[in-house]
């Protein structure tokens, strides 16, 4: 479950990477069919900042915060969930090995269509990605793109955190997503939309992270922790 809800927030934040300097994008996440442990993670608000080849991520709720973010050299991400501080840090070359160690998965079938709708004050176009998933079904994913920002994926600098569905090679910055998941006998629908792009300029300091008081591991011991809670080895 808690992997279901890292991956849809990280399906935005890590879906792209503004190619001019100085974009902040907030969004606004929703949940629905959550269990009532989990209802503290169905709204969540996120902000991502990107400077060049620098961004810096945010993730709020009820039930946690954390921010990761990667200065051109080092990612740095902290997390608090219930009192608990923890974090990790990772070295460009080790984001870099991560990335091309992952399995390539099967590119999805990307359909444009002509719907339009105006998010955060930019038109948008709808498109559908479809793929299928190890239980050779279909998962489709509703997106929602906008030509006017000029944008490089950064999917790959995610350090392998795995996404729903490979969108690398979707033409425009998404504003929008929405996406429908069943897993545990439980259906689930999220929507994550832009609230406001702004293009003022970022202080450098922004990405800089305090770790004080977070109990921090090498991104090794972190990957190695997030396989064995999903029961990898």
């Amino acid at each position: 479950m808690k992997k279901i809800i890292t991956s849809a927030a990280l399906l935005f934040i890590t879906a792209c990477a503004i190619a001019q300097d100085n974009y902040t994008v907030k969004m606004s996440m929703k949940i629905e069919g959550l269990p009532p442990e989990y209802a503290g993670f169905g709204e969540q608000d996120i902000i991502n900042y990107v400077k060049g080849d620098k961004y810096r991520d945010e993730i709020s709720s009820m039930m946690i915060t954390s921010v990761s973010s990667f200065d051109g050299k080092k990612l740095t991400s902290i997390s608090e969930q219930m009192g608990n501080k923890s974090g990790f840090t990772a070295t460009k070359e080790e984001l870099d090995a991560a990335s091309k160690a992952e399995k390539a998965e099967p590119k999805p079938k990307i359909e444009y269509t002509k719907d339009k709708k105006t998010i955060a004050g930019y038109e948008c176009t709808k498109v559908i990605l479809t793929s299928v998933n190890k239980d050779k079904k279909e998962d489709k994913l509703t997106v929602w793109v906008t030509d006017k920002i000029n944008y490089t994926p950064k999917a790959k600098k995610s350090g392998g955190r795995g996404l729903p569905m490979d969108i690398g090679e979707l033409k425009g910055c998404p504003l929008e997503f929405e996406m429908s998941q069943s897993q545990q006998g439980l259906d689930m629908k999220i929507l994550i939309t832009a609230t406001e792009v702004l293009t003022t300029p970022i202080d450098d300091a922004i990405f800089n992270v305090s770790t004080e008081g977070y109990k921090m591991m090498t991104y090794k011991e972190w990957t190695d922790k997030m396989k064995a809670a999903q029961g990898e080895k």
